[in-house]
């Protein structure tokens, strides 16, 4: 299967795209999938946990509770999770992009290859995600909108990075090229993932509290069952996800060509 569109797509047709890509993702992309969400799920699980604990003796006292708040960053374990999660994450998140993308171009789609890619791209996509990061906080800190407006011109930088093979500021610049005049149609593209997640999370908490209202079970086991469904959502959603922004990255690198190197269709 080759997803990758012949003339530009509407934004219904490249979501279209995207769709048939996800359904032609096998067994090693969903593999890929779940080991990501569950590398991101471990620090999170980690912090919830830590909360139910310092919580559970100091719920009466408003003091007592603020108290326990004001140390959770100061657990060493939580902290050792999420920074050894992180590149963890980056890692597979990279493997992830290239097998969705290898599924869109017709390419066979394999794990161990997709790691691969990943491990090479790693110290990349760490200095990436950190310039991304640093730049989108300095936007949100000048009123808000600068934030918002280059995070959504920067979301194609690691598509970029893993399919084009660049470097930091090749895959920033990419992602800005790309999006430069398609700022609105990104956007929306990616609030139909958005709009997909918020259901299935409201699903997942409709869930949880029929099991907590029918069987009457504990805080403990009810956060229990949250997380596992929650990670069950994330590994469902995150193959859409890669396949939202690679199949709007093959209709605007399309567009561009189409448009050439004067104008902007």
């Amino acid at each position: 299967m080759d997803a990758r569109p012949n003339a530009p797509r509407s934004i219904s047709g490249v979501f279209e795209d995207a769709l048939r890509i996800y359904r032609g993702i096998g067994r090693d992309t969903w593999l890929l999938a779940f080991a990501l969400e569950f590398a991101a799920a471990i620090p999170s699980i980690a912090w919830q946990r830590h909360l139910m604990s310092a919580l559970s003796s100091s719920l009466e006292d408003p003091l007592a509770v603020l108290d326990a708040l004001s140390k959770l960053p100061s657990s060493p374990l939580v902290w050792l999770l999420t920074l050894v999660a992180i590149p963890v994450y980056l890692l597979l998140y990279n493997a992830l992009v290239a097998n969705v993308n290898w599924t869109a171009v017709g390419q066979p789609a394999a794990a161990g290859s997709a790691i691969a890619v990943g491990l090479r791209t790693l110290p990349r996509a760490l200095l990436l995600g950190a310039v991304v990061t640093c730049i989108v906080a300095v936007g949100f800190v000048l009123l808000l909108v600068p934030g918002i407006y280059w995070a959504g011109t920067l979301q194609l930088a690691f598509i970029a990075l893993v399919v084009e093979d660049t470097g930091v500021s090749q895959s920033m610049a990419v992602s800005r090229d790309l999006i430069k005049g398609y700022w609105w149609r990104a956007a929306t593209l990616l609030s139909y993932v958005v709009m997909i997640e918020l259901v299935a999370y409201f699903a997942g908490t409709l869930v949880t509290g029929i099991a907590v209202g029918l069987f009457g079970v504990d805080g403990s086991a009810a956060l229990t069952v949250s997380q596992m469904l929650s990670l069950a959502i994330d590994t469902l959603i995150a193959p859409l996800t890669a396949a939202v922004y690679v199949a709007m990255y093959h209709d605007l690198k399309l567009r561009r060509q189409v448009a050439g190197p004067a104008g902007r269709s």
